[in-house]
């Protein structure tokens, strides 16, 4: 009778412990599976939110064109060799710099994570649905020069805004610091909501070749003051 009772036990205790090999198992492949899955989107996010290739090229407008061809394809086209450049928040940031001396243009792209939208509309309420741009940007040095026209290209993907600004009439001349203010359109005082460094005197810029197309490129859109 005893030997009966020893044999259940035993058997009860070998299902326990069969059980608990195999939720150790289960949990060990889940914490693996959940690793790799966390690793992968950090890795998808990561080159997701870089800008794309169309946000990152020279764009070719009538000026740049223009100046072009009058030099006969000599005319200096400078990068902008920087680390990327953060708003103190975070959620705005510049790529992919070009300054051309001789047509006065300096081109970036901005990006913004557009998380961003949701503090925008404590301040505004009703500011996610603007009709158009809900941003606008201007362009200042440290010399209190500023220029507020430009025009831009535009690309929205995974989460990000991008813009690829184009800004006329700029000289990096005896300018230690160049920023890009982003205002809100809606504001009728277009106050300062974030500020990112474009151009810094310690910035290194070499020159780069570039083929320029027989037309100036499209979709270039002109912002209004």
């Amino acid at each position: 009778m005893s030997d009966k009772f020893e044999n259940t036990g035993e058997n009860s205790r070998s299902r326990s412990a069969r059980c608990m090999h195999y939720v150790g198992k289960t949990l060990s492949v889940a914490v693996k599976v959940l690793a790799v899955a966390l690793i992968a989107f950090l890795v998808i996010r990561m080159f997701t939110s870089k800008p794309p290739a169309s946000m990152k090229k020279l764009i070719w407008n009538e000026n740049l064109l223009s100046v072009y061809t009058s030099t006969d394809g000599q005319t200096e086209i400078l990068t902008v060799v920087s680390s990327d450049s953060f708003s103190t928040d975070g959620m705005f940031s510049v790529y992919s710099i070009y300054y051309i001396p001789e047509a006065g243009q300096l081109q970036f792209t901005v990006r913004y994570n557009n998380r961003v939208l949701n503090y925008l509309e404590e301040d505004f309420p009703g500011a996610k649905e603007t009709e158009g741009e809900i941003y606008g940007f201007r362009l200042r040095d440290n010399l209190g020069n500023e220029i507020t026209g430009y025009s831009y290209t535009e690309k929205e993907r995974f989460g990000y805004t991008f813009r690829r600004l184009i800004f006329e009439g700029v000289s990096l001349d005896d300018v230690s610091a160049m920023y890009v203010d982003v205002y809100y359109t809606g504001d009728e005082n277009k106050q300062t909501r974030h500020s990112i460094f474009v151009y810094k005197h310690d910035y290194n810029l070499y020159a780069e070749e570039h083929s320029a197309p027989e037309s100036p490129d499209g979709n270039i859109i002109t912002a209004a003051e």
